[in-house]
């Protein structure tokens, strides 16, 4: 079997995984092509008006920063290195728990990583984007799916996972990269493994109360995100300009 149809195979069974490579790539080429100051490395005004997270306007009413930064990628060499630690191990995990709790710690790890960078930087303008926080949560969602499993090491995917880490690791030395958002994702994505792996072996995998359960739990995690943000945020007659 050829690398091409090896790659359609197993995109075939990771269809999640797949389709979350394709829209962060389809989202850094289609953004270039419409304005052209992508095409110029670090350009902050650019990243900014394409939905990178800066906590003065995320916590003056632009709270769609947090999620959409998640999509935002600085440079070819940034995207390269989130999108192959993504598949080393998202393309592993989306096969042993339902596709809803897949997404759900993916873009809840990234919203909580988002969140925690701009607590962190609500003091200093920091321009911080990418989905490597989404990304330690499905690392460490990985880690947590193991130990409650008590999977044996010699079966761990130890490759991949190591390449996964060392890729984000290199990603905190990139510009435009705050460390707080891979701390948060990495600890939610831990968190909420844990109870969602807890959960599937207490009931079924394809039963309608695990379902329920892990909606619930989700729906918590979403409320708590709501609040948190609610907290920090400026008075309504504030406006920061860039």
């Amino acid at each position: 079997m050829s690398l091409l149809k090896q790659t359609l195979f197993l995109a075939k069974q990771t269809k999640i995984t797949s389709s979350l490579v394709v829209i962060n790539v389809a989202y850094f080429i289609i953004s270039r092509m419409l304005d052209s100051r992508g095409l110029t490395t670090h350009d902050n005004a650019f990243l900014i008006d394409w939905g990178a997270d800066v906590a003065q306007l995320t916590f003056s009413g632009q709270y769609w920063r947090m999620f959409t930064n998640l999509f935002v990628h600085i440079s070819v060499t940034h995207l390269a290195m989130n999108m192959l630690a993504l598949w080393s191990v998202g393309s592993i995990l989306e096969r042993v728990i339902p596709p809803f709790a897949f997404l759900g710690i993916y873009f809840l790890s990234g919203l909580y990583g988002s969140l925690a960078s701009d607590i962190a930087t609500i003091n200093v303008v920091v321009i911080s984007c990418g989905a490597s926080g989404a990304i330690l949560g499905i690392i460490t969602a990985f880690l947590a799916f193991s130990l409650v499993n008590h999977v044996d090491m010699e079966q761990l995917p130890i490759k991949s996972i190591i390449v996964s880490l060392v890729l984000t690791a290199a990603i905190g030395l990139l510009p435009s990269i705050d460390n707080m958002a891979h701390i948060g994702g990495a600890a939610t994505g831990f968190i909420l493994g844990g109870i969602v792996s807890a959960c599937l072996r207490k009931f079924k995998y394809s039963s309608s109360l695990l379902n329920i359960i892990i909606g619930i739990i989700f729906i918590i995690a979403a409320v708590g995100l709501y609040l948190a943000y609610l907290d920090y945020q400026f008075p309504a007659n504030y406006r920061y300009y860039y």
